[in-house]
């Protein structure tokens, strides 16, 4: 690992508090990153084992000793620090919006399915005797605010950070918490920069990289035009825009894409894309392939259902980045969200067709008893991300070393897990420097605005999977 000197940048907020809700263009001191974090989990899927006390799936594939990827303690400030056993009671802190508007509206109810699986946890002893506390810090999703957040968490005692949202929010913390030797695990974001292991070992991500999310569109466009077809470019200016752009150009001659055009909006933007819209109908593309930013996300639907309400027979396919797949984008945008593509790897756990799968019946009852069936569609990112945590721990638990904070971050870098709410056949898998991505692996879906539900189109798309 790489010393760097701690440096906490500047946040810039580029978008209304409702564009927050989705996604951020902000600035840190190494880097520059603009996301949506935590969609809920969607799509239609066959059951798998119950998630039961006895049954759940809290184990990972074991590997030799000799081939497992070890952190070097020895790079730490407090190297003993590191490597303490951790008893009686493990500290978990993340730091999420929780209040501030339109992004604690959308991301709060991540902050209590996370919460929710903690307490199941607790209550089940799935940790032994090992009781796990989970604080939530709250930064309103501002950059600016997650260092002074993280320090709380810190000055308190936190073994492990899980679960922060927002890329520049964990890249403002990113130095810090290396330099210290404190796991940042789970980073809801899917930014490519979580998969630096040699510089940033004891960082890790759990949202698919954007790269792949892009790559995944343009096979299922190739699958619904295998003779070709002509694709649009939307995307907003920004870093967040350019890296599924980018990876979209990379791949769009191997796929039999022709690219006609691209149109771009600024990230401060709230206006309706009006003129880029009709750019892109004047082209008659097949498809769209568009990654607005939050709000945005509602004003592209409703300018694509406008220009093709003015250029009749004129119907496109529109692939639009999974950032703007949640409850309270796609319901804003309402029909003019119907019939859109976009992505997941879970299962949609509101969807009647999926009531009867054990994990998916089991997690509404319990969420349920809380009294948070209201949120369940959203909650189940963070149930999700509190579930890998707690099997991260199982595994460092069972290691030749016990629980420590190094234990942990090897547990989570030699790791091959399928969380209850994850779809049959994909696994979260991480093999240190070799596979540096939790999840590489997507599903196409397709939106109905009518039933608010997604059906899954094809087969989860692997080809992508280190």
């Amino acid at each position: 690992m790489k010393r760097r000197n701690r440096v906490i940048g500047a946040f810039i907020a580029a978008s209304a508090l409702f564009a927050a809700a989705c996604s951020d263009d902000s600035s840190s001191s190494d880097t520059t990153s603009a996301s949506t974090e935590a969609p809920g989990t969607t799509g239609a899927t066959d059951s798998s084992e119950p998630m039961t006390t006895d049954s759940m799936p809290m184990t990972t594939d074991s590997m030799p000793m000799d081939d497992m990827w070890m952190v070097d303690t020895d790079l730490c400030v407090d190297p003993g620090a590191a490597n303490a056993p951790i008893q009686g009671t493990i500290n978990v802190a993340s730091v999420m919006p929780l209040t501030g508007g339109a992004a604690a509206a959308a991301f709060e109810p991540v902050a209590r399915g996370m919460q929710a699986y903690i307490d199941y946890a607790n209550e089940n002893g799935l940790l032994g005797d090992l009781q796990i506390e989970l604080t939530i810090e709250d930064d309103q999703y501002n950059a600016e605010l997650t260092p002074g957040a993280v320090a709380a968490r810190l000055d308190d005692g936190a073994d492990i950070f899980s679960g922060i949202i927002g890329s520049a929010n964990n890249a403002a913390v990113r130095d810090t918490l290396n330099q210290n030797c404190i796991p940042q695990l789970n980073n809801l974001t899917g930014s490519p920069l979580w998969g630096d292991v040699a510089n940033y070992p004891w960082t890790t991500g759990q949202l698919v990289p954007y790269t792949i999310e892009s790559k995944v569109y343009a096979a299922n466009i190739r699958e619904q035009h295998p003779d070709g077809a002509k694709v649009a470019l939307f995307n907003v200016n920004n870093e967040f825009g350019q890296v599924h752009v980018d990876a979209f150009n990379e791949i769009a001659d191997e796929f039999g894409i022709e690219i006609v055009g691209q149109e771009t909006i600024e990230a401060t933007d709230q206006a309706p894309p009006t003129a880029q819209i009709t750019n892109i109908a004047a082209l008659a593309p097949d498809a769209i392939m568009a990654v607005p930013l939050g709000a945005q996300c509602i004003g592209f639907l409703t300018e694509v259902a406008n220009a093709k309400a003015a250029n009749p027979g004129w119907d496109p396919q529109v692939y639009i980045t999974n950032t703007c797949a949640s409850s309270l984008i796609l319901g804003a945008s309402g029909a003019a969200a119907d019939g859109l593509y976009t992505s997941g790897n879970g299962i949609d756990v509101v969807n009647p067709a999926n009531a009867d799968i054990p994990e998916v019946a089991e997690y509404l009852a319990y969420m349920d008893s809380k009294g948070l069936s209201d949120i369940a569609a959203t909650a189940a990112a963070g149930w999700t991300t509190g579930e890998i945590t707690v099997a991260i721990l199982k595994q460092a638990m069972e290691s030749p070393e016990g629980l420590t904070r190094a234990s942990i971050i090897n547990a989570a870098r030699n790791f091959d897990f399928h969380a209850s709410l994850l779809l049959p056949g994909i696994n979260y898998k991480l093999s240190g420097e070799t596979d540096v991505y939790l999840a590489e692996s997507l599903i196409v879906r397709q939106y109905d605005a009518d039933t608010a539900t997604f059906t899954d189109i094809g087969d989860v798309v692997t080809e992508f999977e280190s």
